[in-house]
């Protein structure tokens, strides 16, 4: 785990041999994400509502069957699609839309489903569907994260306890906590750049398939912590 001061020591006198000592400390750990994610799109284009909806279903079907995945998200627009033709309004077709995100602890199940969604797509076989997975990536999920975040928030208050127990020493002064107030720190750090692709059907071979997921780098949790310490 790594610490970083992130404010230098402030001491403000408060009566004549007293000093208030604020400072912020931030504390680290770094953690392998335990959630594989990814975003799915599938597009169908055709004359009419009917067969929008037939290859739709196709996909919706598998979804269904699918097990140890939870999908998450799921949205369906239908929609008809017009193009300008000397300056009148053409009635072309309709165009639908399946869209939902994916995740497990277990990246061979991510990638089981994935191989299968692309195979059930090209059995199809037509110029008119579109799929589309973006943003395969691992993550923390909330579980990890909040556990990852109370140890955190616990060595800060150790800390702190051992610090103003040295310090007094050092000053020969009474140095008592006054206040703790922690931040957590939830986004992406500079030490972790997000693991992210997007891909079709038609870039990855089949039997490759079994190692799309990428890898699990570490990732930052950080908890910033701000201090004040009463030295008497």
């Amino acid at each position: 785990m790594n610490k970083k001061i992130l404010a230098t020591a402030l001491f403000l006198p408060i009566l004549g041999f007293s000093y208030e000592l604020s400072f912020t400390k931030v504390f680290e750990k770094k953690v392998n994400g335990d959630l594989l994610t990814s975003n799915i799109s599938i597009s169908v284009d055709k004359k009419d509502e009917k067969s929008v909806n037939n290859e739709i279903e196709k996909f919706n079907n598998f979804i269904k069957n699918t097990k140890n995945i939870t999908i998450k998200n799921t949205n369906y627009s239908l929609y008809p699609k017009y193009e300008y033709e000397k300056d009148k309004s053409v009635f072309k077709g309709y165009s639908g839309n399946s869209s939902f995100s994916i995740e497990s602890k277990d990246a061979k199940e991510i990638n089981t489903f994935l191989s299968e969604l692309m195979q059930l797509k090209d059995s199809i076989k037509s110029n008119d569907l579109k799929l589309n997975i973006s943003h395969l990536s691992w993550s923390v999920s909330k579980i990890l994260l909040d556990k990852n975040v109370e140890e955190l928030r616990l060595e800060s208050l150790l800390w702190i306890d051992e610090y103003s127990k040295e310090l007094s020493s050092k000053i020969s002064k009474k140095c008592e906590i006054k206040s703790v107030n922690s931040f957590e720190q939830r986004g992406i750090s500079g030490v972790y750049a997000r693991k992210s692709m997007m891909m079709s059907s038609d870039s990855v071979n089949y039997e490759s398939s079994s190692d799309i997921s990428p890898l699990n780098t570490e990732q930052n949790i950080s908890l910033e912590t701000s201090y004040v310490l009463d030295c008497k």
